[in-house]
């Protein structure tokens, strides 16, 4: 396979407890190439936003994160973030799995969680030098605890291979990260946008206070949630201060 930025070398593991950990253990000793995967059949225990923890059943589904050397100005480091959900996102549509992008990087599907994203950046200076994208997408897992509202490409009446839905990502994935690389953040925001949960529209959120309902605006310059409050007032909330309730 040929890519515009990536190499596509592919280290598969049995089990791991995080592929991010493993990626990024495995480059300080020896330098990775540009787009370099490790996927994990198992993965004991995957790395969420906020230092959660992604819960995955063995074999079903797929665990991977891929290096990139961004050299971006730290201040779109969260187009990372954007680059990575909308390759999701269309590898989805391509299985004709209509999906919304929950800010920062959740995929959901009918209002269930399909993916998580994590997101980890190296800054030097006013860069982004490295970045590793961690990627847990369920496809094959039929049955999630009663707390978690989830679900998976199977259970979408969909079948794929693993390794077919690894292989289709990574291509948009490379795609996506060329537009970055171009410098078009107008169009990257606005297929974001195109595909953001709540965008435009009202909806029921949580903070430190409080139950609140709010117009969700978009996201500020660094990737912070904008919201209008019901009074007309904007705020900015980071991903520790705000939460969704749907």
């Amino acid at each position: 396979m040929i890519f515009k930025h990536f190499t596509f070398n592919h280290i598969k593991l049995i089990e791991t407890e995080s592929t991010n950990s493993y990626l990024h253990n495995l480059n300080v000793k020896t330098k990775q190439v540009n787009g370099t995967v490790v996927s994990a059949i198992n993965q004991t225990l995957g790395k969420g936003q906020n230092q959660n923890i992604w819960i995955t059943e063995k074999g079903k589904n797929l665990t991977f994160s891929i290096i990139t050397y961004p050299n971006i100005d730290v201040n779109y480091a969260f187009y990372l973030n954007i680059i990575s959900s909308l390759a999701v996102q269309k590898a989805l549509t391509d299985l004709k799995i209509e999906s919304k992008i929950k800010w920062p990087n959740d995929i959901l599907v009918n209002k269930k969680k399909i993916c998580g994203i994590l997101v980890e950046n190296q800054i030097k200076g006013t860069k982004v030098i490295q970045s590793i994208i961690g990627i847990g997408l369920n496809v094959n897992q039929t049955q999630f605890d009663s707390l978690l509202n989830a679900t998976s490409i199977h259970k979408e009446d969909v079948k794929i291979e693993i390794e077919d839905i690894l292989n289709q990502i990574y291509r948009y994935l490379d795609f996506y990260f060329n537009l970055l690389k171009e410098s078009n953040f107008k169009i990257l925001l606005n297929q974001y946008y195109s595909h953001l949960f709540w965008y435009n529209q009202i909806g029921d959120f949580n903070d430190e206070h409080s139950n609140f309902k709010a117009l969700l605006l978009g996201i500020s310059e660094i990737g912070l949630l904008k919201l209008r409050l019901l009074n007309q007032e904007n705020k900015v909330y980071d991903i520790k201060d705000v939460s969704f309730n749907y």
